[in-house]
């Protein structure tokens, strides 16, 4: 079987399945305001109720939900995708986005997880969106921008602009559109935002320490060093840059000062 069209029925098994689940529960008890997430409600709910759909079903078998109390697991659903004899193993995390929010970079997990599972001798890390909003009691599943109900994507599919975070948590927009590779292109794909993780975590702390030996601690995020401008002319107004940095000097004399306060009570 071609593998492109081995993807698409793995993924159009997991719309199907998880559209199912929605449209038979629409609502749900968990009360969120704009600016939250309850994610983790939705996503038990789902990972229960997969469990039961797959008991008897044409494709997935054997299926497992993550671990009651336990948040750091690789998978919120493991399931077994069975087909003309072949059984290949898929760990499911499901992403619940809150529509009324106005942007959301959910954390897709630690790349640590990815090389686990391959060298499980498995390779598809598969998410599932899912759309809610407020409503007067609870919560309702709701369509995107896309007008769908669900999204269901690879990760090797994963958009261009994910990256991996300082602490090594894969990152990407949810409203990122997704790119068709084989799964030797998401290898080398997968290997150069490694690469450009470390290699950006390498310049942060050089730029670091390089304020700690000049006595300064740096405030921000590194920031990679800009060209100076080239005015044609002279400038009628020259804005002065927001300090980001503070010397150890200043911030012991601050400390003194707020000493100084104390001791005068």
């Amino acid at each position: 079987m071609d593998i492109k069209e081995y993807e698409t029925l793995i993924i159009t098994q997991l719309d199907e399945l998880i559209g199912s689940i929605i449209k038979t529960n629409p609502n749900l008890q968990i009360a969120v305001k704009k600016g939250e997430r309850v994610g983790d409600g939705i996503s038990k709910f789902l990972e229960k109720k997969f469990v039961e759909a797959t008991d008897n079903h044409e494709y997935f078998k054997e299926s497992l939900a993550s671990p009651e109390g336990k948040t750091k697991n690789p998978f919120d659903v493991q399931t077994i995708f069975a087909l003309k004899g072949h059984k290949e193993l898929i760990w499911i995390d499901f992403k619940a986005v809150n529509l009324d929010n106005d942007d959301s970079n959910a954390d897709s997990g630690t790349f640590n997880k990815v090389i686990k599972l391959i060298q499980n001798g498995a390779f598809y890390l598969t998410y599932i969106y899912v759309y809610y909003r407020n409503a007067a009691s609870g919560m309702d599943f709701s369509a995107n921008a896309d007008g769908k109900m669900v999204k269901v994507y690879l990760l090797k599919d994963i958009g261009d602009n994910m990256h991996i975070t300082p602490n090594n948590q894969m990152q990407v927009n949810f409203q990122e559109g997704n790119v068709n590779r084989t799964r030797e292109e998401f290898v080398d794909f997968f290997i150069g935002k490694i690469r450009k993780s470390y290699e950006y975590r390498s310049l942060d702390s050089k730029d670091m320490l390089e304020k700690l030996n000049n006595s300064e601690i740096r405030l921000g995020k590194y920031k990679e060093p800009k060209p100076p401008k080239v005015y044609k002319r002279k400038p009628e107004k020259v804005n002065v840059p927001k300090k980001e940095t503070i010397t150890f000097d200043e911030l012991k004399q601050l400390n003194k000062s707020q000493e100084a306060k104390i001791k005068n009570l």
